[in-house]
């Protein structure tokens, strides 16, 4: 009986009849999990490298404007949201800053103001002199002007499963007007 036991025990370990069922159970889940982690992080990849683009192209177009108003705002919003596909509730924020020194006051710092701020879809608040950021602004010289444009979109992942969930994808660009020393609002 007990050599009986031992046959059967070194045929059980000569056996390879059911190795590739059990490697496949074991590594399917991580290669799985791979496959889907590589697709997720892709799409938020692209997604954040599509609202750049249609950030700079909006800002690129303002640029070359000397003036605007709401129904101008209007159409650079829906440009931009049909350069965002499989998005909804997207924001447009644009704004006029000026930089000034105040020559009376030795080694002034300057002060940056808002001239006009517009909004766009989902963005809700215009841009005011006391939520300036001004770690996104680059350095003005006096009496400059810059056009601000922030756009944001919510990416929604595939799925939840990695880590990876809800938020909103932000993006933020500073440009000169090109022909004009400054953008002027028209109501």
């Amino acid at each position: 009986m007990i050599r009986n036991l031992a046959e059967r025990l070194k045929h059980f370990q000569r056996d390879t009849g059911g190795s590739v069922t059990v490697e496949f159970v074991i590594w399917f889940p991580v290669l799985m999990f791979w496959l889907l982690g590589t697709i997720v992080f892709f799409d938020a990849f692209k997604a954040r490298g599509n609202i750049s683009a249609a950030n700079a192209t909006v800002a690129d177009i303002i640029s070359r404007n000397s003036e605007i108003s709401d129904d101008y705002v209007t159409l650079l919003y829906n440009l931009q949201t049909a350069m965002l596909p499989r998005t909804s509730g997207n924001g447009l924020r644009i704004s006029s800053i000026h930089f000034s020194v105040d020559p009376t006051v030795p080694s002034d710092p300057g002060s940056y103001s808002v001239d006009w701020s517009a909004i766009a879809g989902a963005a809700t608040i215009e841009l005011v002199d006391a939520d300036i950021d001004f770690a996104s602004l680059p350095n003005m010289y006096d009496g400059e002007t810059i056009l601000f444009i922030e756009s944001s979109v919510p990416f929604v992942p595939l799925t939840t499963y990695l880590g990876v969930t809800f938020r909103t994808l932000r993006n933020e660009i500073a440009i000169s007007p090109r022909y004009d020393s400054r953008v002027v609002w028209v109501n």
